[in-house]
């Protein structure tokens, strides 16, 4: 698959719709070895891996229940868990930053945010399919994790094999995309 066809053929799959095989040990080398490659203002590399498969995906499962069970209805719980138990695999990405450089915390996270995108792209590249999700990633999982107070979890990266394939509906970059002159102000892209 070329670069173009990657970028414009990605889409997120639902957890529920991601089943195994996951990447193979090599495979996940090549995804991280990829992610490595993203803009990184002062070459920092900000960021940290942590890869969950296998028996940890099953101990996530269980902390999560125990977790989130006074805060969500059984039913929604148990629906929540049974989805991140079946997950083939889950990435964290969680930011590693340096408050005292000259780079900004914004630049360090951003970057690794980009890092996060170059995952799932070159999870895609590979046939593999993920979906990106940050609202899993409270002050519990960051404890877990044994991340430092200022670090955050950037995202929640699920991977599999898609069950089924199926094209994305995109907008336009035209309905987003606006022309300054300097003279003009803004106008619409034609």
């Amino acid at each position: 698959m070329d670069a173009i066809d990657a970028l414009m053929s990605r889409r997120s799959y639902a957890r529920c719709n991601l089943i195994h095989p996951a990447p193979n040990k090599s495979q996940i080398e090549t995804i991280l070895q990829a992610a490595m490659s993203v803009p990184d203002h002062g070459n920092l590399k900000p960021w940290r891996f942590i890869l969950i498969e296998g028996q940890g995906i099953q101990n996530l499962s269980i902390l999560v229940k125990q977790k989130y069970s006074s805060m969500m209805s059984e039913q929604d719980l148990n629906a929540f868990v049974q989805e991140i138990a079946m997950t083939p695999m889950m990435l964290f990405v969680c930011s590693n930053l340096q408050l005292e450089h000259r780079v900004s915390v914004l630049d360090q996270q951003l970057a690794g945010a980009a890092a996060c995108e170059h995952i799932l792209l070159a999870t895609h590249a590979l046939g593999f399919a993920g979906i990106w999700h940050t609202s899993e990633a409270d002050d519990d999982l960051r404890h877990l994790l044994n991340l430092k107070k200022e670090d955050e979890i950037l995202g929640v990266l699920s991977i599999g094999t898609p069950k089924k394939t199926s094209k994305a509906k995109r907008k336009s970059f035209s309905e987003l995309t606006q022309i300054w002159d300097g003279m003009n102000g803004l106008t619409a892209w034609k």
